[in-house]
């Protein structure tokens, strides 16, 4: 078995130059206004504890309960992952030897990270539960909320427009609170302490997912590595839009959730139903009001990308959230969600 650290820092060497010149090239999420780049890059280091055990290789010999099949492009059909559901039914042992990891390294139960492109930045995204919403006829998720209050608003460096996997394994373009050579993705990481990182990319990979065949892969596995390595479950979302033309960057993502076995956000079949997907052009998401994106009491605010985003995430977070209850860490402390 390789460690996770030696070869998180063997994929994120090749993944950074082979990706990072191209972050601000073409983003179809409003790209950002970005200095060309001016340092070397080299192989960053996290300031995060050390995981006092690793975590296993996934274990590709027997298909996990939602995929269905070996994880091998080839022998999954190409459209296998429109079939999976929008949240999965139930969470894999991996999951919780992850949590358990995060927990001993002090971790917050209670905070989650948001990593992504502008579909994941403020204030769209989930920050409504902390300060203006109306769940409407969903009021079960109200614990969900209850339970992550503070962490729905915390402000996001990871979470911006014209970000793609490369920006979030560089050093070039992080904050005045970020670290030398610390990479952008470390650094929200170290910031937070969170137990989860809801991590939704790909609308900004559709220009050199073709030019360049594998560098998303590559950079979404040094993503997720780097992730499980700080004791933090990666929910992994799919996209509403197409811009690669052959939905092969979803198909990667559900393909890459279903072999490391952690939790599938599939917003994609949420959007299918809305008209145009949920899509306001190419890559934008609808939305119902452009003040809040958390109220379902609108009327027909469930017709757009954005608000059911919201809904489907705040659902999958409810999700960890009940499946994790009682999960205990080796000192025996239960980890119970409060209700």
């Amino acid at each position: 078995m390789i460690p996770v650290r030696k070869l998180l820092n063997q994929i994120r060497i090749i993944a950074v130059l082979t990706g990072s010149f191209l972050f601000a090239l073409l983003a179809a999420c409003s790209p950002l206004t970005l200095p060309p780049p001016t340092e070397s890059v080299s192989s960053p280091t996290s300031s995060m504890p050390s995981p006092t055990y690793e975590i296993s290789s996934p274990d590709t010999s027997t298909p996990p309960a939602d995929v269905g099949s070996t994880l091998t492009p080839t022998q999954l059909s190409t459209d296998f992952w429109q079939k999976l559901p929008v949240i999965p039914q139930e969470i894999s042992e991996r999951v919780r030897e992850i949590y358990r990891l995060g927990q001993t390294l002090g971790n917050n139960p209670h905070i989650f990270s948001r990593i992504g492109d502008c579909a994941s930045a403020a204030p769209d995204f989930l920050v409504g539960f902390d300060s203006s919403y109306n769940l409407g006829a969903y009021t079960d998720l109200q614990p969900a909320i209850d339970y992550f209050k503070g962490s729905f608003q915390r402000p996001s460096l990871a979470a911006k427009n014209g970000l793609n996997t490369a920006g979030l394994l560089t050093t070039l373009w992080t904050g005045d609170q970020c670290l030398s050579k610390e990479t952008l993705l470390d650094c929200q990481y170290r910031l937070d302490h969170p137990a989860f990182a809801i991590i939704s990319v790909g609308t900004n990979e559709s220009y050199y997912v073709h030019h360049t065949p594998g560098v998303f892969e590559t950079n979404m596995r040094a993503i997720i590595e780097d992730t499980m390595a700080h004791g933090i479950v990666p929910i992994l979302g799919t996209k509403a839009d197409n811009l690669e033309g052959d939905n092969s960057i979803n198909a990667t993502i559900a393909r890459l959730a279903g072999e490391y076995e952690i939790p599938l956000w599939n917003f994609w079949l949420a959007a299918q139903p809305l008209p145009n997907h949920g899509l306001a052009d190419a890559s934008h998401l609808s939305s119902v009001s452009y003040l809040t994106f958390a109220d379902f009491s609108i009327p027909d605010s469930l017709e757009y990308g954005m608000q059911v985003r919201n809904l489907t995430a705040l659902e999958m977070l409810d999700f960890l959230r009940e499946q994790l209850a009682g999960t205990t860490i080796p000192n025996g402390m239960s980890l119970t969600p409060t209700p």
